[in-house]
């Protein structure tokens, strides 16, 4: 299988809808991709939305301030789906229910950023040993695999919940691509702990994207993504047409090794696109 590259701009007059993954695609971690921009303008000016999607841990409004401080104009998207805001509903809707509403929760994410269950009403624990339930939110640059380990270890000792809100392998990093909440998660895994799951390749992130562009026919709505395992695998699944953009996490990867890759897992991208840039 050869990878052929398609354009982007006459894509924008073949479908009606467009979820667009926000690293990767439209950021790299330190600023907006070439032309980005200037795609989601005049995606804008041709009067079809946009729903950006996230595996971010965090919520969706932090995760629209964030774009938009890369200079998009917050007036070209309707909001950003992240797998934060997902879990978030689901961890508030099982209070009392499969969670008890007094539960100990221990959050590993960047900074102690706890903001994904903020006003819930769960006590912080610290000590992986006395936590009911374990949320992976973003990897802690300062913790090495075998950091984690120690950590999953005591936590998988206790028998209790453990909830990955970001699936993303890998990330984006100044230094190069590093493993990411994912990678945590799927440690905890091979302890032989239990993991739920929420944000891209899942179904619920798709059903709740697909909610702000509810009167588009499916096959008009575009899935746009860097990664193949989340975005083109999660648009395939949620029957989306997908376009893999060659940069972000497989911008490393030779066309040969993509289309390897592709030809092993058994699903294709209808479009493969050099950036997300009209010119």
């Amino acid at each position: 299988m050869s990878l052929a590259i398609e354009p982007f701009g006459p894509l924008v007059d073949r479908y009606d809808a467009f979820l667009i993954d926000q690293f990767g695609v439209l950021i790299d971690g330190e600023g907006a991709y070439p032309g980005a921009v200037d795609a989601l303008d005049h995606i804008a000016q041709c009067g079809k939305p946009v729903v950006i999607l996230s595996n971010s841990g965090k919520r969706a409004e932090p995760n629209c301030d964030r774009v938009v401080s890369f200079g998009f104009d917050r007036n070209h998207f309707k909001t950003v789906v992240t797998s934060g805001e997902i879990a978030y509903h689901a961890i508030k809707n099982a209070l009392g229910r499969s969670i008890r509403s007094d539960a100990r929760v221990m959050v590993l994410a960047r900074q102690g950023d706890a903001s994904p269950i903020a006003d819930l009403g769960l006590d912080e624990a610290d000590d992986p040993k006395l936590a009911d339930v374990l949320l992976i939110v973003s990897r802690d640059l300062e913790m090495s695999r075998g950091d984690y380990i120690k950590l999953l270890t005591e936590f998988r000792s206790t028998g209790g919940k453990c909830l990955c809100l970001n699936p993303d392998l890998n990330m984006l990093t100044p230094s190069g691509i590093a493993f990411s909440a994912g990678a945590i998660a799927k440690l905890f895994e091979q302890l032989g702990g239990r993991v739920v799951w929420y944000g891209k390749p899942h179904s619920d992130i798709y059903g709740c994207a697909l909610g702000f562009v509810e009167n588009i026919p499916k096959n008009r709505v575009l899935c746009i993504g860097d990664s193949i395992h989340h975005d083109i695998i999660g648009g395939h699944d949620a029957g989306l047409a997908t376009a893999l953009v060659r940069q972000g996490v497989h911008a490393d990867l030779s066309d040969d090794a993509t289309a390897e890759i592709l030809s092993e897992l058994g699903v294709f991208p209808t479009h493969v696109l050099r950036s997300l840039s009209i010119v």
